[in-house]
Order: structure tokens, then sequence, then C-alpha cells
């Protein structure tokens, strides 16, 4: 941009140095075009100086987003690594005594160990409820083979 202010400075010398009257109608429309272009440079020089600040702001948001994507990358690792095969053995029950149901895993029935989250009495599966879990993890288990 300092080009162009220098060009239209070089163009106002000119124009005195030529001694151009200011007041004869040529002399009007030369300072007059002078003075246009000398606006038109500020105002280049505002949009310059704008496009330098979003520059600025759009890299600093790009690097506020590349900290909370590596921040989520990370919770996802984490949330790999705590993952326990074992989890897809859980298993949707209700309570005989409130009603309430609940996500266990299977081992808990066969150590007699279950009690209600909710309403914390405890109890047993039926012998067939067993069985029929029991037949599905077997057949669970050939289907993984």
């Amino acid at each position: 941009m300092d080009y162009i202010k220098e060009k239209v400075a070089y163009l106002q010398g000119l124009a005195e140095g030529l001694k151009i009257e200011e007041s004869s109608a040529e002399g009007k429309v030369l300072f007059h075009i002078i003075d246009v272009l000398d606006d038109i440079t500020d105002a280049l020089d505002g949009l310059a100086e704008a496009q330098y600040a979003a520059e600025e702001e759009a890299e600093e948001v790009q690097e506020i987003l590349s900290d909370i994507v590596e921040f989520f990358d990370v919770l996802a690792e984490d949330d790999d690594e705590d993952y326990d095969e074992d989890d897809d053995d859980l298993y949707e029950v209700i309570c005989p005594e409130c009603g309430e149901t609940y996500l266990t895993d299977f081992e808990s029935f066969e150590e007699d160990d279950v009690s209600c989250p909710a309403c914390g009495a405890p109890f047993k599966l039926e012998e067939s409820v067993l069985e029929k879990l029991t037949h599905d993890d077997v057949d669970a288990s050939d289907k993984d083979k």
C-alpha cells in the first residue's frame, strides 16, 4: 500500500510544482481527483489492517479448535483404555420388590450377591431364567468362534 501512497504524493507534488492554479477549472478537477485518490489510499490501508486483524483472530480460533480436538481425542483414548470386554455381558433385570429395571452382569447371579440398587432388596433369578441366560451365553460364545 505504501507504493500507492507514494504515487499519490508524487501527483500532489507534481500538480503543485507545475503551478497549476487551484482556482482554474482544470486545477479544481485535478486537485479533487488527487484528493479522492488520497482518500482511496487511506481506505485501502484500513482494509489491509482489518484483514491482518482478522487473520490473527482466525489463527487464534484455529489454535483453540486444535486444543479442543486434542482434548476430545485424549478423552476418546481414555475411554478406549477403560473399555472392559466383560461389559458386553450385562443383562437387564427387573426387581421383584419395587419393579425397578437396571443392568447387572450374569456372574452376580451365580454368586448370589444381587440386590436392587433402588430398594436394596436381595433376590435371585428363577432357574428357568438362569438356564436361558446360560444357554444364550453359550450360544454367544459359539458365534464368537
